[in-house]
């Protein structure tokens, strides 16, 4: 018993406890090998456990391969036996005319505010605007617009121009009468003749045009905004100097009304041209909501005066947007973000402009944003 103890380094009283215990006390004489101590002790050496371990990652490992080979084998009978069908797909037909559809452009043109003059420095270097960076993004806009007519696969034969309002930055408000570049007599007319020279370089790109106007609220000359006569507006000054401007071009189809809804057609949709301002809304920033309610008023109406509405055409708000797939487009500025919209909705969208196009048969096929910002 000492022997063994000795072998296990415990004492002999713990050996014979456990031989005891397991009634192995006549095998004790036999033991001699320390391993047939731990045996019968119920102890176990670190080596035991690794070799124990290894058996069972060899017993793994075979089974794997096992399998491997087996898959291996099936695999194997498959490749002889199947091999790949010739292809059978032919492309289904689709049929090219000689001659491309025309289409029409929409340009979405409002919230120009023009002699409105944005501080590089109040605004942190994020915008700027005056009267040149105001011709500039008009020359960029024209740029983008034949770009956009030039890179598509069909023809573009009309430009049909809505001006949506807010083209000068008026004076309502004290601070705009105190900061504006130029007095609003002589920022109309000059509007009217850079923005005449700036139309009259596309006659030659679009056979047809058609310009349909109605005025914002920043042109107005109340305070408060006005229902009755809403027309005595400065836009509205604007568009007919404007249209005098361009009246030499017979390819212009140019419509001033003292209406602040205006429907025409672009082959067979209907638009309603309207600024987008009076709607009731307790949400800050643009309140879509209120807009969409706004929206399905009118619809309701002009459908009862059998004019359904087919698209409204939106400004007022600065930000380019489409709701309900194209039921409503709304516009988004050339002045781009300012003090004000920083100061009371905390930022603002940059300077773009909406770019739709209408297709005879299928009506609004693409609205493209028309990047202003420098």
């Amino acid at each position: 018993m000492r022997r063994a103890a000795d072998a296990q380094n415990v004492s002999a009283e713990t050996l014979s406890k456990w031989v005891g215990r397991l009634g192995l006390r006549d095998e004790v004489a036999a033991i001699r090998s320390p391993a047939a101590v731990r045996a019968v002790s119920g102890t176990v050496s670190h080596e035991e456990v690794l070799e124990q371990e290894l058996r069972e990652a060899r017993s793994i490992i075979s089974a794997q391969h096992k399998d491997a080979v087996l898959d291996e084998r099936v695999m194997a009978e498959v490749r002889r036996h199947v091999s790949a069908i010739t292809p059978r797909y032919k492309p289904a037909p689709f049929e090219r005319g000689k001659t491309r559809t025309p289409h029409t452009h929409f340009l979405q043109w409002s919230d120009i505010h023009a002699t409105e003059v944005v501080d590089y420095d109040q605004m942190n270097g994020l915008n700027a605007f005056n009267w040149d960076i105001m011709l500039g993004r008009h020359e960029r806009m024209r740029q983008a617009m034949l770009s956009f007519k030039d890179n598509r696969p069909y023809p573009v034969e009309k430009l049909v121009i809505g001006a949506i309002g807010d083209m000068l930055t008026g004076d309502i408000h004290d601070e705009l009468r105190e900061t504006n570049e130029k007095v609003l007599t002589e920022a109309t007319f000059q509007l009217a003749h850079d923005m005449g020279d700036w139309i009259e370089t596309f006659v030659e790109e679009y056979p047809s045009i058609m310009i349909r106007c109605t005025f914002g609220n920043h042109g107005r000359l109340t305070k408060k905004p006005s229902f009755k006569n809403a027309f005595h507006n400065w836009d509205w000054m604007f568009y007919k100097t404007l249209q005098l401007r361009l009246s030499k071009y017979e390819s212009i189809d140019f419509e001033v009304t003292k209406a602040a809804q205006v429907p025409f057609m672009i082959y067979d949709k209907r638009i309603l041209l309207w600024h987008g301002d009076g709607v009731r809304s307790a949400m800050t920033d643009v309140p879509w909501g209120g807009i969409m309610r706004y929206c399905k008023k009118l619809s309701d109406t002009w459908r009862m005066m059998n004019q359904p509405i087919d698209h409204f055409a939106i400004g007022h708000w600065h930000e380019s947007n489409q709701i309900r797939g194209g039921w409503i487009l709304m516009n988004g500025s050339i002045k781009g973000p300012d003090e004000y919209g920083f100061a009371r909705f905390g930022g603002g969208q940059p300077a773009q402009q909406v770019l739709a196009t209408f297709h005879p048969k299928r009506g609004l096929t693409e609205t493209c944003l028309l990047d202003l910002q420098s």
